[in-house]
């Protein structure tokens, strides 16, 4: 068993509490100077790029800054963005990207095909990188280093794309109060969760595909779970959207399927999703339904589900990673593999 990893899981909750220390007047007074910017025309285009769960981590971000900005704010995966839309990098952009390790080589590409971005934010692990040497506002943080698949990176940097955007809408009042309920869940997640691994892969098996499907911000925790499979149990993945997954997927459940449904909190998607998880049992199918307690109650008693406390709706990503997290260490070994040991690649990619 890889010790680094559960190391690093373990390490969670105090890089979480400690990102409140983030929270400064002079972060403030250069996030409001960014937002000047946006409102008097200087910046015309919000650009959120990253890859793998650093690129996941901006989805919840991207849903709610393109709703509360009066710019157009769009999502890319750094390679399509370098390789398919350069000209995107001009004057006029606020660019905001995330790298855990700030040299992956895409990310180190964009900063050289930079064609004079109006304003550039870096968020990642450490302080001096290729990335946080070319942005113009820097968050760093500082979780110390990573070996394995991303478990504190990963959630560190939702935090602080969490704070930045809040910053950016003018809502810092309940940010460090906010930060501190996720470290105690976290915690308490970390000391409860484990004693249900063991049942949880005895219900999903290890030896069929597992599909992860989500709406709005829990997309993204589906899309993270199905990398962190793949990376950390060497195990065949998808990720679906709750609407995707009706065009065409469904064909796939029968008796073998196997499935992790994140709720989400209450909204207007929740009886979808509830109706998706009762369909997928209909057909013979198995859904874990990953549930925030504020919805617990809507859940029926025939669907297996797994419980997390209630945060901000913008740090509920954080809570559903981490059973995907825990569950990689028998689901690995049931499979024949160290936990989250590269195999055929490394933890910094630098090859395109």
């Amino acid at each position: 068993m890889s010790q680094s990893y559960l190391d690093e899981i373990g390490e969670q909750p105090a890089a979480i509490r400690k990102l409140s220390h983030l929270i400064t007047a002079s972060l403030i007074d250069e996030v409001k100077a960014i937002r000047t910017m946006i409102d008097t025309g200087d910046v015309r285009h919000v650009i959120l790029t990253g890859m793998g769960g650093s690129l996941f981590s901006a989805y919840g971000t991207w849903l709610r800054l393109s709703q509360a900005l009066p710019v157009p704010v769009s999502l890319w995966d750094t390679s399509e963005l370098i390789q398919q839309a350069p000209a995107l990098l001009r004057s006029g952009a606020l660019v905001v990207a995330i790298s855990q390790s700030g040299e992956s080589v895409e990310l180190c590409r964009m900063t050289e095909l930079d064609a004079g971005v109006s304003a550039r934010v870096a968020i990642t692990n450490t302080r001096d990188n290729k990335l946080s040497r070319w942005a113009s506002l820097k968050l760093a943080t500082e979780v110390g280093p990573e070996q394995t698949v991303s478990t504190k990176t990963y959630t560190a940097g939702i935090v602080a794309l969490y704070i930045f955007e809040q910053l950016l809408v003018g809502h810092q009042e309940a940010l460090a109060e906010e930060i501190g309920i996720l470290a105690d869940a976290v915690e308490s997640l970390l000391s409860t969760l484990p004693e249900q691994m063991e049942e949880t892969l005895a219900y999903l098996g290890h030896e069929q595909p597992l599909t992860f499907i989500g709406r709005g911000g829990s997309y993204a925790s589906a899309m993270m779970a199905a990398l962190v499979t793949a990376e950390a149990a060497k195990a065949p993945t998808q990720a679906l959207s709750g609407g995707q997954f009706r065009h065409g997927p469904l064909e796939l459940v029968r008796n073998g399927f196997r499935s992790m449904l994140f709720l989400g909190g209450p909204g207007a998607t929740l009886d979808l999703n509830l109706k998706t998880a009762a369909d997928i049992s209909r057909l013979g199918g198995r859904c874990l339904v990953v549930v925030p307690d504020a919805t617990a109650i809507a859940v029926s008693d025939d669907l297996r589900t797994l419980r997390l406390p209630d945060v901000a709706e913008g740090l509920r990503p954080v809570l559903e990673i981490l059973p995907i997290q825990l569950l990689m260490v028998p689901m690995a070994t049931a499979r024949g593999f160290e936990p989250a040991k590269f195999l055929n690649g490394s933890k910094i990619t630098i090859i395109e």
